[in-house]
């Protein structure tokens, strides 16, 4: 995962009309890398989303219903 300021500088490189394969040989980046960033709008991490957790009457629904 690239830092922000990372990020902020190829869209910078982008907007001042650099080719996605010119950024991604001076920052050393794969091509996909480059293109991914550029094409991502929101950075904020998704929290993890656990499943809920089973009914402790789960084995008992059967019965009382």
């Amino acid at each position: 995962m690239l830092k922000m300021s990372q990020v902020n500088y190829i869209r910078d490189l982008s907007n001042s009309r650099y080719r996605i394969a010119e950024i991604s040989k001076k920052l050393k980046l794969d091509r996909k890398t480059v293109r991914k960033y550029l094409g991502q709008e929101d950075f904020s991490p998704t929290p993890p989303v656990k499943p809920p957790a089973p009914s402790k009457l789960d084995p008992y629904k059967p019965k009382i219903l």
